[in-house]
């Protein structure tokens, strides 16, 4: 019998931590489903599962999501004790507006390439003492560089991300580049959740 946790209603966290549990309750390998009639919950839902390891498959009958999803033999730690992180709905008194920043390349502007690797890391350090700060900052292609371990790019991106600065790093970029071993910040993303944070952002800020 298939397993069901049906969380219409409820806004993130909880359909996370309800999705958590029941995977918690069931074998190894066994089913469930899990429904969803948010979309933004649904999306944190897929991130959230992804990361876990359970291999989430989406469907949408209606105006509701349904998410077949397999328990993995073993759980990612950091997706498994923080489900809150998976929010990206900026919170009730948030002084930031709805904007988010795109870095397409790991330098800024046309030219000089060493410039330009100079400018983008003026940009972050800049970025993370700002008072108004983006909810969030998504990589893509050459700009996933700038999240490699031990650089100073990926310290200002850390930073961010302990002011709840959304980091989202493409997924697809990462594979084709070979670097997933090399990846310091952030949250390997798909480009589905990309996709949707662009659209729904307030404001664009392409760097």
């Amino acid at each position: 019998m298939m397993h069901t946790v049906d969380t219409k209603g409820h806004l993130c966290p909880e359909p996370l931590i309800m999705a958590r549990n029941a995977l918690r309750e069931i074998r190894e390998g066994e089913k469930m489903t899990v429904i969803s009639d948010n979309e933004i919950s649904f999306q944190n839902l897929m991130s959230f599962l992804e990361d876990l390891g359970a291999k989430p498959l989406a469907e949408k009958k209606e105006d509701l999501y349904f998410i077949e999803v397999t328990k993995p033999a073993e759980a990612s730690e950091t997706a498994d004790k923080n489900p809150e992180a998976y929010c990206n709905i900026p919170q009730q008194g948030d002084s930031r507006t709805n904007y988010i920043v795109v870095a397409r390349s790991s330098r800024m502007g046309e030219g000089d390439e060493e410039l330009g690797a100079l400018l983008i890391r003026g940009y972050f350090n800049a970025l993370k003492e700002m008072d108004v700060l983006p909810t969030h900052i998504i990589m893509y292609n050459g700009g996933v560089k700038l999240a490699v371990k031990d650089t100073d790019t990926a310290a200002a991106l850390a930073e961010l991300e302990d002011k709840d600065v959304s980091v989202l790093v493409c997924g697809t970029c990462v594979d084709y580049y070979q670097m997933k071993d090399r990846i310091g910040v952030g949250r390997i993303s798909n480009m589905y959740q990309i996709a949707t944070t662009l659209a729904e952002a307030q404001k664009v800020v392409y760097i």
